[in-house]
């Protein structure tokens, strides 16, 4: 935080050097502020006119505007170093400081009552509040992510404090003032080569991170030098863009590196080059045992094969699988039912520690095209009349109303005959598989590599034991609070349940948008001193239960029966938790 003047006569020659210093300091101003400036001054002359200084307040508005279109444009480029000369320079204007307080004073008006001037001020290492509440799981950072890059603000305020702690000697205060600048562009040099990137013109910068119990943020920038390519918007106002597959993060605690998968960000444009977003990457996919599920598979497939079930055929099906093993329907955690192998005695059961580093290896940056800009083409023709004859040379109904009406063979044929046209569309239009830039996206090539020191923050972190089970003891387990998202653990092998959270007000708490999860809601802005928890069955509740909160006239219903009496009725298992009084 700045520290405020002191006029006290004793302290006169250290503000005075201090006043000088911001005045002469190089601040470039974006339009924005440029156009605040102006409006403020021009206030100042309708302020000076009304009390009839007009000519003095105009020489001091003239002389502001000078050093500041001097400043802006870079034409001086000199800091002042505490001279004689200076000093007295200065002392002969002290006076117009209170005209200086009192454009400031206007100049942060302009400011507040303009929103989108403020908006519009970069803020260099803080993603988080420049995305404010366009992120789904929006919230103040700022008590918990660490800052990876220097704050332009911080380092002016740092040398503000140098130069005021320096006793007022000039020779000192140019010492220190030397050496505090070489510091901190050494400082900026190093954060520069470690956290801000460049390859063909796209530069990647990552700004904070903040990493809890369920997930870690990374915030970043991606600066074009030419225009941004256009990019579809989704149905919450947000750009379409991703971390390309074959980007990769090794974690020091892991042995392996993994593939960012669905690495979606969520943020916005903020001019024409430059998108700011954060990445969410859930604890789950933090703590995969890749090696270990290799091995478990391998050795899961050899016991397929020794009861003589391929699973490389092309009438391979899980439902034959389960029939040949003697289950109702088939799961990898049953397979000790069966005499086959236990997932836990390959896969290890792996935690994020305190502290860890990160590497990223950001390949490529993938956007994909709004829908005047697809070109991806449609199934040929002549595919779809193949498909159209199979399926009536078997029997098989193409409606899909009829579709369950079909037997279990007609079933299987249909996926393969189904499957058999994708194949040879793809092979025609290999680009048209999802991700490729040709027909439906684009791509920023790039090698963008990164080491991110993170600690985790478990601050506000609650988590509270539930148990909204059935009888076999499935359902949702326990829930984890943090300060901007609640998650719930669900123990659902046979997936027959969809489980619903209400915030306070009984209305179904948001997902953030980039969670890939049903179980997991983004706070926001919503009441959650109390939440309520139900287990409901899966079918019943998409089929059923669901619709009645999303129709047109859900407002109406309510006045007779609201959702959570709804769900009080039908759900298998409910609870009401208490953020509020019991911590």
């Amino acid at each position: 935080m700045a520290k405020k003047l002191d006029f006290d006569k004793e302290k006169n020659n250290r503000n005075d050097n201090a006043i000088e210093e911001i005045m002469q300091a190089e601040f470039p101003l974006p339009k924005q502020a440029e156009d605040a400036k102006n409006e403020a001054f021009s206030r100042i002359r309708e302020m000076a006119a009304a009390s009839g200084h007009t000519e003095n307040t105009e020489n001091m508005v003239q002389r502001l505007q000078e050093k500041s279109t001097e400043k802006s444009t870079g034409s001086s480029g000199k800091k002042s170093t505490g001279t004689a000369k200076s000093h007295k320079k200065f002392k002969t204007v002290y006076k117009t400081a209170l005209g200086l307080t009192a454009a400031a004073a206007v100049f942060s008006t302009v400011c507040i009552t303009n929103p989108a001037f403020a908006e519009n001020i970069p803020l260099v290492g803080n993603v988080f509040k420049q995305l404010g509440n366009s992120m789904g799981f929006y919230g103040d950072y700022s008590k918990y992510a660490k800052q990876l890059t220097d704050s332009a603000e911080d380092a002016e305020l740092a040398d503000t404090d140098e130069s005021q702690e320096d006793g007022g000697n000039p020779q000192s205060a140019q010492a220190e003032d030397q050496n505090t600048t070489e510091n901190n562009n050494a400082d900026k040099t190093k954060d520069n080569e470690s956290y801000s990137k460049t390859v063909d013109g796209t530069t990647v910068t990552l700004s904070e991170v903040y990493c809890n119990e369920m997930a870690l943020y990374l915030s970043m920038t991606i600066h074009t030098e030419d225009k941004f390519p256009d990019t579809f918007i989704t149905s919450d106002g947000k750009p379409n863009i991703k971390l390309s597959e074959n980007s990769t993060v090794k974690y020091d605690y892991m042995d392996e590196k993994s593939n960012l998968f669905n690495a979606y960000l969520d943020g916005k444009m903020l001019d024409d080059n430059t998108y700011a977003g954060v990445l969410r990457i859930p604890v789950e996919d933090m703590t995969v045992d890749d090696a270990g599920w290799t091995k478990f598979y391998e050795v899961r497939n050899a016991f397929f094969k020794e009861k003589g079930i391929d699973v490389d055929s092309e009438e391979f099906s899980f439902d034959k699988l389960a029939q040949a093993l003697g289950m109702d329907e088939y799961s990898d955690a049953k397979l000790p039912q069966v005499g086959g192998p236990a997932i836990s005695d390959y896969v290890k059961d792996i935690k994020v520690p305190d502290r860890f580093t990160m590497e990223l290896d950001l390949k490529d940056i993938v956007g994909t095209l709004p829908d005047d800009q697809d070109t991806t083409p449609d199934i040929p023709q002549d595919l779809r009349d193949e498909y159209n004859q199979k399926m009536a040379e078997h029997g098989i109904s193409t409606d899909d109303a009829d579709y369950e009406s079909l037997t279990e063979e007609q079933k299987d044929l249909e996926h393969q005959f189904f499957t058999e046209m994708w194949n040879e569309y793809f092979e025609r239009y290999p680009e048209a598989i999802e991700g490729n830039n040709r027909y439906n996206s684009w791509t920023l090539k790039g090698d963008w590599k990164f080491n991110v020191d993170v600690e985790k923050n478990t601050s506000d972190t609650v988590k509270k034991d539930v148990n909204v089970v059935d009888e076999n003891g499935d359902g949702v387990l326990s829930i984890t609070k943090t300060p901007f998202e609640i998650t719930m653990k669900m123990q659902d092998p046979e997936a027959k349940y969809f489980a619903v959270m209400l915030d306070a007000n009984g209305d179904i708490m948001p997902y953030g948008g980039v969670s890939n999860s049903n179980n997991t809601y983004a706070i926001q802005d919503r009441d959650i001193s109390t939440v309520y928890i139900y287990l409901c069955d899966y079918y019943e509740y998409m089929d059923e239960l669901k619709g009645y909160y999303w129709s047109d006239d859900y407002e109406e219903k309510a006045k007779t029966r609201t959702f959570k009496q709804l769900l009080d009725e039908r759900a298998v298992a409910g609870t009401e938790v208490h953020f509020d009084t019991d911590k």
